[in-house]
């Protein structure tokens, strides 16, 4: 045994020495060995690019300010530090990334599946996550869908982008498959009956969760697995064994926390520790304390209000009534008649603690904030006259109402500086102004507003668009008592994902003390989810009060949406836009052009190889175009096989040169079902003076039936208008 001691004597002290080494050069620590050639690569590539969709919670989230969070940031920066390497994530449209990876503007992707036909530009690491997919429906499961079976002639939404859920939906024979953009759009389809059920692979129901919906509910668990790789570019393989051994070197302990940290669902991973340990000086802090006086916003529900009987209640008093619990001491109510009296209390040291405070630059001169224990999106709600806003910047100029004193207002006005605001006493003050057309909008969050929906019965106000500004509640805790901040943050932490889900869940649904009516119970399930969805109040004014809307809706639904198939630019948009170009053209005298293609043989594709091939054909196509024309063109999609370009500034040469190199494109498109290339016919057009949109359209549609009539996979141009001289 001595020798076997005296080994392992000498190993520990060389690795003391090592680390003390390490510590000394200061140089960050690589736990994985790389070969000579690994390590000039990382010399060589300071960086390298992996592309994501950035709709992929909760692998990927992006923060207002550009940050990246998630289960994949997480796992990279992982193997970067075991590494030496410094991979790095780019995010983005799933379409436009894939493009890009494919002409090498960027190094590979991230959160993606083992696609075959991706091998002609990328590797593919060793799986980083392994996620079992899910079958959901909605509450109560109205199709008894509780067996693979069921999902025969049933509609599946599924996620733009997402080849693992759209391949294994056409397995079960279903009598359609739709695809969403965004996990939102999902939910509007299933909430809406456009769609039956749908499959979750961690990413859906985080995000659902988020909004703390429950309207949803797993049906039962697939076979199936997702399992996510890296794909890197394939002429580096250096960089892929780095990928891989870095993933390797990840220990068992590291990936199950982080697997509890991104995708933790009630009772997956046992009960959470409750128990808190407090400094020294935090025990001594408390022990002080009889009470913590705290000032609420007496009027903010479902958030918090002050009851008739002058409780404190609302989703806010319930996870105080935990974090009371937890820290061992009593909140003491200090009633208040507004929310700028509670202001003005915490100010003047008259009560300890905000419990729904949103953190402001003017608020940190007298509190510090704990760390957010829920969070809402602004958004704003207008007349029924108004349409879907998509961008907020482009109606920031008009006037709004806000409750005085919000943090919405110093937020706003940081960002929108153009904007106008009235000041109101409180939510129902505000939605009044809005449907006296005093106002363009009321801004809020969404739960606030959809309590004052289903309380007041408010049939002529919906949400018409969300601002990027995202609502962290915290609690404000007066900036000279530091240890107070502490223990808070200690008991915030302890909340378990059952606890927040129970009190969201309890706060969002809808309860009656006269039994309880089905009928209206879903009617006003709808009517929340579109609160919180941006997209569904059309459908609650619809069921609920006024079917002549079915009309306005329908209009909006062309307006807005573009090519559910394609995600590119419907015939509506393209209409519009060419109808702005030919008025800019004609006023300012500016070029441009159309390009019209149509692919080659698409019904012998369809009648081949199926529709579903078809659909990936014009997917595919899509994304060729996207990611090669500028951005200041649009492209959409004007009917079956055929697609439109709109180029600004553009001659008829310009527009040819573009046209042949989106034809040598997808030419060299690759598909695994189907046999030969596919090819495209082109026909080119230029604005002449005096033209209409029907007659520029004509003459381009008769350049790409020149094409086909040619020898297909062309480019014709169009012969210009010749106006006689006068």
């Amino acid at each position: 045994m001595k020798p076997i001691s005296l080994a392992l004597g000498c190993l520990f002290f060389l690795l003391l020495c090592s680390g003390v080494s390490f510590a000394l050069e200061e140089k960050a620590p690589v736990h994985v060995q790389l070969t000579q050639q690994e390590r000039d690569f990382i010399k060589r590539h300071s960086v390298i690019v992996l592309g994501t969709d950035k709709n992929w919670s909760p692998y990927v989230l992006v923060s207002q300010d550009g940050t990246i969070r998630g289960y994949d940031p997480d796992v990279l920066s992982r193997v970067n530090s075991l590494t030496g390497a410094n991979f790095q994530l780019r995010t983005g449209n799933w379409a436009q990334m894939l493009a890009m990876a494919e002409a090498r503007l960027i190094d590979g992707l991230s959160t993606s599946a083992v696609v075959p036909g991706r091998r002609s530009f990328v590797n593919f690491s060793k799986p980083y996550v392994e996620i079992q997919k899910r079958v959901v429906v909605p509450r109560g499961n109205p199709k008894h869908i509780e067996h693979p079976d069921d999902l025969e002639g049933k509609v599946l939404v599924v996620q733009e982008g997402n080849a693992s859920s759209e391949k294994i939906a056409h397995q079960f024979k279903p009598s359609k498959v739709i695809t969403a953009a965004s996990p939102q759009a999902m939910l509007d389809a299933l909430i809406t009956g456009n769609a039956d059920a749908t499959l979750d692979d961690g990413t859906f129901l985080y995000t659902i969760r988020q909004f703390g919906l429950p309207f949803l509910q797993v049906a039962f668990p697939l076979k199936e697995k997702l399992q996510l790789v890296f794909s890197v570019r394939n002429d580096w393989p250096e960089a892929l064994s780095i990928l891989d051994k870095g993933l390797a070197a990840i220990s068992a302990k590291e990936k199950k926390e982080l697997m509890e940290k991104w995708f933790s669902i009630e009772g997956d991973y046992g009960l959470q520790d409750n128990t808190i340990s407090f400094t020294e000086n935090e025990i001594t802090y408390l022990s002080k304390l009889s009470s913590i006086p705290m000032c609420i916003d007496p009027n903010w529900m479902p958030y918090e209000e002050l009851s008739k009987q002058g409780k404190h209640v609302g989703l806010i008093a319930d996870f105080m009534s935990i974090i009371s619990a937890r820290i061992g001491k009593p909140f003491q109510l200090v009633k208040t008649q507004n929310w700028t009296e509670s202001l003005k209390n915490a100010h003047e040291r008259k009560c300890a603690i905000l419990p729904g405070a949103v953190p402001t630059p003017k608020r940190r001169e007298y509190l510090n904030f704990s760390v957010p224990y829920v969070s809402f999106p602004l958004v704003v709600a207008t007349g029924l006259d108004k349409v879907f806003i998509e961008d907020f910047s482009t109606v920031a100029d008009q006037t709004y109402a806000i409750v005085k004193d919000y943090a919405a207002i110093e937020l706003l006005r940081q960002k929108y500086p153009e904007m106008r605001i009235v000041e109101v006493a409180d939510p129902w003050s505000g939605l009044n102004k809005v449907r006296k057309n005093e106002v363009f909008g009321y801004i809020d969050t969404v739960p606030s507003i959809g309590y004052q929906f289903q309380k007041n019965g408010m049939v002529d106000v919906k949400i018409s668009g969300q601002i990027d500004i995202d609502y962290n509640i915290t609690v404000g805790v007066r900036n000279d008592a530091p240890e107070l901040l502490a223990v808070i943050n200690k008991a915030i932490g302890t909340i378990s994902t059952a606890e927040r889900q129970t009190i969201l869940s309890h706060w969002l649904m809808v309860r009656y003390d006269k039994g309880f009516d089905y009928s209206f119970f879903w009617k006003f399930g709808a009517v929340i989810a579109a609160v919180l969805l941006l997209v569904l109040y059309r459908y609650m004014i619809i069921t609920r009060y006024n079917k002549q809307l079915l009309a306005m809706n329908a209009q909006l639904d062309i307006l807005y949406k573009t090519d559910r198939l394609t995600g590119v630019s419907n015939r509506y948009m393209l209409d519009e836009e060419l109808g702005k170009e030919l008025a800019r053209a004609e006023r300012y005298n500016t070029p441009f052009a159309l390009i019209m293609l149509d692919i080659d043989k698409f019904k012998t594709i369809n009648d081949t190889y199926g529709h579903y091939s078809g659909d990936r054909v014009l997917q595919k196509i899509a994304e060729v175009l996207v990611a090669n024309i500028r951005k200041t063109d649009l492209v959409g999609r004007w009917g079956g096989e055929e697609f439109l370009i709109i180029c600004p500034q553009t001659n008829l040469s310009g527009a040819k040169q573009l046209a042949e190199h989106l034809r040598e494109r997808i030419e060299a498109l690759s598909f695994t079902d189907i046999k030969g290339n596919v090819t495209a016919s082109f026909g080119v057009a230029a604005y002449v003076q005096s033209d209409t949109s029907e007659k520029l359209i004509q003459r381009t549609d008769a350049a790409l039936y020149g094409a086909k009539d040619a020898s297909r996979n062309c480019v014709v141009v169009a012969e210009a208008e010749i106006k006689p001289e006068l």
